[in-house]
């Protein structure tokens, strides 16, 4: 069971729907309308308790369907005040996670999982783009991919994909269409970029035309719902590449860039070879205890109590820490 979040003539409408087998694959039925005011449907009799309608249970038992006793929780938890939440994922931190149907084949044997959905999933969850073994990963890995249907599972990566950062959405679509590794065809007429719409063009279709990826859906003319999505995603922040001239030109200068320390920097490496009567590179590889026995020397001559000069003393101090930190303990 779960939630789905439509655009209707451009306002957002929420149905209650559910997977369910059929023939070898899921298929998603809708239980119940919510409308576009899912909050109408909770009720809060005082302080932090609350319940849901019992017109939602009602509906949903008459089509014999059985509520867990977290299903509505699940459903209606974007909904619920953020103190309630709290209390909610304080007593159960996996539930929003949970599976909709249990797994009930103890076997080890499931329907293999698109890598499509795999890719996305693993993108989503540690958020970088190397998915070299990811075709290794056991599928218990993915089981939160399993007992879903179509429509269920692109309205879970929706969701988790409204939770990407701007500058992450570039990336993702690089690495869910496989573009990563791509590099550009010397002999081609079009530049680049051209190339890469293109693939991602065709990867796109190839995936709208795959029977195991839309498996339990109604076929459709055109391009799947869910699909399209991802063309106003790649047109919208597509990662830039830039040409083999602009390459060249990078790596040049990449390869005669010159580290210069920043001003400030600077005067802390001058200060602290004035205060310890040693060059930088002799600070550098000196050991922590030799270091610090330079130090104690210089402090008792520059200690105020000693009557030294209080600020020769802190800059020393300051100095000391800063070449002490980085020094292999002992």
């Amino acid at each position: 069971m779960y939630l789905a979040r439509l655009k209707i003539k451009g306002r957002i409408r929420y149905i209650i729907r559910q997977s369910f087998p059929d023939q070898g694959h899921f298929k998603s039925r809708d239980l119940f309308d919510l409308g576009e005011d899912p909050t109408r449907y909770i009720h809060y009799p005082g302080g932090n308790s609350y319940y849901y309608d019992p017109m939602v249970e009602e509906a949903i038992g008459d089509l014999g369907v059985e509520l867990a006793p977290d299903d509505l929780d699940r459903i209606f938890f974007g909904f619920l005040p953020p103190g309630i939440q709290r209390v909610i994922t304080g007593f159960d931190r996996g539930f929003r996670n949970r599976s909709a149907l249990p797994d009930t084949d103890n076997s080890g044997k499931h329907p293999p999982i698109h890598p499509f959905d795999k890719r996305r999933y693993h993108y989503l969850r540690f958020g970088h783009s190397s998915q070299r073994y990811i075709e290794k990963v056991p599928q218990k890995y993915f089981k939160l991919l399993r007992n879903k249907s179509r429509d269920e599972l692109e309205h879970y990566f929706q969701e988790e994909e409204r939770r990407l950062a701007h500058h992450a959405l570039g990336p993702y679509m690089a690495t869910i269409f496989g573009l990563s590794g791509m590099h550009p065809l010397p002999d081609a007429d079009q530049p680049f970029l051209s190339q890469l719409d293109q693939y991602f063009t065709d990867q796109l279709c190839r995936l709208n035309e795959d029977t195991a990826f839309l498996a339990g859906t109604p076929k459709i003319d055109g391009l799947y719902p869910h699909l399209i999505r991802y063309i106003l995603f790649w047109f919208d922040h597509a990662p830039a590449r830039p040409d083999l001239e602009w390459q060249y030109i990078r790596d040049f200068i990449r390869r005669h860039q010159v580290y210069h320390p920043p001003p400030k920097t600077k005067i802390k490496i001058r200060e602290a070879e004035k205060l310890f009567g040693y060059d930088w590179k002799t600070l550098k590889r000196m050991d922590g205890p030799s270091l610090t026995r330079i130090y104690r020397r210089l402090a008792l001559k520059y200690h105020p109590d000693q009557g030294g000069d209080t600020d020769a003393f802190r800059r020393l101090t300051r100095t000391f820490k800063a070449l002490i930190r980085n020094k292999p303990k002992r």
